[in-house]
Order: structure tokens, then sequence, then C-alpha cells
């Protein structure tokens, strides 16, 4: 089984569902994100108990050791521009990209543009799971569109409770698990789309 480095560029409730998966395939973790864990993220995260307060990096970098002895890099730092991920001393060989907002997404996808890294972009919203690849993913790319899509996001987080979304996480990352095993072991891209407004449905796109 071949074995990468692979970078985590945010470390909230999609990545924690999805680490525990990724890990025979992992030489080494590194995690990249700048908050800290508030009580209300153990509604919908996976984290070891008592880090309230503290880096979330710290928190599933004590997760990962729970679970491996694969080296984890934990990065707490706030992401400005596709300088600041080129100028860490470590370079992943893959990057999940689960930043909830827009202006990290973009810098997440110059960067994977810019240095050729693979990167899946995972996200979720009311009754929605969008995943697909740097070169793929669609962004806005405007002043406008991005305080659009911020009005959207606020008003999903007024009515739905952080429990609802945990049922998404879960289903997100074993959809961003079966596209990342596609390309790990056939070198395959494969996108999805998943509904589960009434029921589960899905459509998968192949990608180049």
């Amino acid at each position: 089984m071949r074995k990468i480095k692979i970078m985590f560029l945010g470390c909230g409730f999609l990545a924690t569902h999805i680490i525990p998966h990724i890990l025979p395939f992992s030489k080494e973790i590194i995690l990249i994100d700048r908050e800290r864990i508030e009580k209300v993220n153990y509604e919908n995260c996976i984290y070891p108990k008592g880090y309230t307060g503290k880096r979330k990096v710290s928190a599933l970098t004590a997760l990962i050791q729970i679970l491996s002895s694969i080296p984890v890099v934990p990065i707490h730092i706030n992401i400005k521009s596709p300088t600041s991920l080129k100028n860490l001393e470590t370079k992943p060989d893959f990057c999940f990209v689960t930043f909830d907002n827009i202006e990290a997404r973009l810098i997440a996808k110059e960067y994977a543009l810019e240095t050729g890294v693979p990167a899946l972009f995972i996200g979720v919203t009311e009754n929605y799971i969008y995943i697909d690849w740097e070169n793929h993913v669609e962004l806005p790319d405007s002043p406008h569109k991005i305080e659009k899509v911020k009005k959207e996001m606020k008003r999903i987080r007024d009515i739905c409770s952080r429990l609802e979304f945990r049922g998404l996480g879960v289903l997100a990352a074993g959809y961003a698990y079966y596209a990342f095993t596609r390309w790990i072991e056939k070198g395959e891209k494969l996108a999805f789309i998943v509904s589960t407004k009434e029921n589960i449905k899905s459509a998968c796109l192949k990608r180049k």
C-alpha cells in the first residue's frame, strides 16, 4: 500500500470525520487551521475531550496519536495567501481542503494550482455535499458573489443546529474517502454532488 504525506487545510468537523479513515495511507499528516475549539464544536466534531479553548490542530493531533503512530505536524496559522503555504518547510503529496470560509478556499485552490499538489475540496451545506478537485471546484470569484455566499451560509447556520450537520459530515467523509482511494490506487479523479433533502441521491463525475 502506497503511503503519502497528507495535508489538511481546515481541522473542523469534516476533517475529524475523514482523518480516521485515511490513516492507513499516511506516512505523515500536516494540519493547518487558525481556530480554537468551542464547546459547541463537540456536537458535530470528533475531538478528544477536554480541548475546549485549545487549538483545533492540537486536538486533532491528539486524536491521530490515539489512533496511530503516524507523525503529525500541527500548524496553527491564519492563511492569508498561497505564499503562506508555499513557505512552509514541508510540502504534501495530497491535500484535503475542508476550510469553511470562501477566502481560505480560494487561497487553497490557488496554492494547489500553483504547486501541482492534488487537492480534494469537501463542503457541505443544508441538504447537500459537494466534493471536487482543485482545477474543477467552483468558487465565487468576486466580492459581490463572496458576500452573497456568506449571507447564505449565515442563514443556514441560523436555522440548522450543529447536530444536524453531524450526519452530513459522516456521509461526506465516506464519499471523500472513496474519491481519495480511487485516486491513490488507480489515479482516477472522481467528484460527487450529493443531495439528502429527501432520500440520498448522488451524482458522480469523472475529472481529468
